[in-house]
């Protein structure tokens, strides 16, 4: 079946059909899944987890790494405070996908973006997966770090050619969401907690 055909008989849209296939989308929503299981008359949990260890249908831990989702959120935005972060269960992610994108599962952690300061890159509640081996700056890349005042964000730093960095936000609106120059000196006193290297939600 075409993926044209598989999105016209499950009204799943093509193009998420084709990020599931390449494995752009390694972990895909039930919503999404749902429909695609019906139109290839499939179960779903087959669909989704490639068969499991057990009868509950949980994912084969040979094939997939379960990364630990924290109940803190990344601020697109001015900063989102947390109070006190604690693990809140975790998200499947397949484990030959990691390792194409050079991750290793005991790295990473799953948190939520909270605002719309980097729309259309990330949106309102999106799911974002956070590499906390990469904390040293690198220009153009997306960070979890905090501000001066303790709260989270989520900016890419932009290497300024004056000197120091730049935090932007990926909104074009400049009025609402202007870029934050840093001194090399003020960025090391930003704890930056890992670079967002993946992110999943509604399209």
């Amino acid at each position: 079946m075409s993926e044209s055909e598989l999105s016209r008989r499950s009204k799943v849209p093509q193009p998420t059909i084709n990020r599931i296939l390449s494995g752009e989308s390694s972990s895909p929503r039930r919503p999404t899944i749902d429909p695609l299981a019906k139109a290839l008359g499939i179960p779903p949990d087959w669909l989704m987890f490639g068969g499991a260890d057990d009868e509950s249908g949980s994912p084969s831990s040979e094939d997939y790494a379960l990364i630990p989702q924290v109940t803190a959120r990344g601020s697109s935005g001015s900063g989102y405070l947390n109070d006190h972060i604690e693990v809140c269960g975790e998200l499947a992610f397949k484990k030959d996908w990691l390792a194409r994108m050079g991750l290793k599962e005991n790295n990473l952690s799953v948190m939520y973006n909270s605002g719309e300061s980097n729309w259309p890159t990330l949106s309102d509640g999106e799911v974002l997966l956070v590499d906390k081996a990469q904390t040293s700056p690198k220009d153009g890349k997306m960070y979890a770090m905090s501000n001066a005042d303790g709260e989270i964000i989520i900016k890419r730093l932009i290497r300024d050619l004056m000197g120091g960095w730049l935090i932007r936000s990926d909104s074009q609106d400049k009025t609402r969401y202007p870029d934050m120059p840093v001194s090399d000196e003020a960025l090391r006193t930003l704890e930056i907690f890992g670079r967002v290297v993946w992110r999943g939600g509604i399209i």
